[in-house]
């Protein structure tokens, strides 16, 4: 195997785990292979390109860039004599994580504010239903009482996510220096 080989199974072998890692983060592995193609070509690409790069359709690339774009993760670039849409990728690791963490958490916190919004007037209804049992308006302030733990909960989410976006997540666990991290495999005493 020659050098170019080497250094192309190389570049799919950190796809794939870049591919692996947006899995973890609960996104489409696709995201990471076009995070990937992109970030190796060095310039923006078009749909065409990323389609071929990938070996996807263009309707799922389309797709992909769609939710990277809502992500934050992904913009449109513009290139000078082309009238195709092409895209960049955020190319700092700790911004993607922060965009995808914090898309990722805002959406469930809005999700189940929705839910614990309802939940709570239903439960008020109930303990305000003159025709309900005291036993059942008892069971409902316990809802009550699960539901504004629930809440407490989303609300700290909110507070994590807002201490991610403002980067202030970076004065408590800061970036690590890439010159100063050595790589020098396990120790053993």
């Amino acid at each position: 195997m020659n050098h170019e080989e080497q250094l192309e199974q190389i570049k799919h072998r950190v796809s794939e785990q870049i591919a692996e890692n947006m899995k973890s983060y609960g996104f489409p592995g696709t995201i990471g292979r076009v995070i990937a193609a992109i970030y190796y070509e060095g310039r923006a690409l078009d749909l065409d390109e990323l389609a071929e790069r990938t070996s996807m359709s263009k309707t799922r690339m389309s797709q992909v860039l769609r939710e990277m774009v809502h992500y934050n993760i992904a913009e449109k670039a513009f290139v000078r004599g082309s009238r195709k849409d092409h895209y960049t990728v955020e190319e700092d690791y700790y911004q993607t994580f922060i965009s995808l963490f914090t898309s990722n958490w805002r959406d469930v916190i809005t999700r189940n504010r929705k839910i614990e919004s309802r939940i709570m007037h239903e439960l008020k209804e109930i303990i305000n239903d003159p025709t309900a049992t005291e036993e059942i308006k008892e069971k409902a302030q316990l809802y009550i009482a699960d539901s504004k733990a629930s809440m407490a909960y989303y609300n700290w989410i909110e507070k994590l996510v807002e201490l991610f976006e403002s980067q202030q997540i970076f004065d408590i666990v800061p970036k690590p220096n890439p010159d100063q991290i050595k790589n020098e495999g396990p120790r053993f005493k």
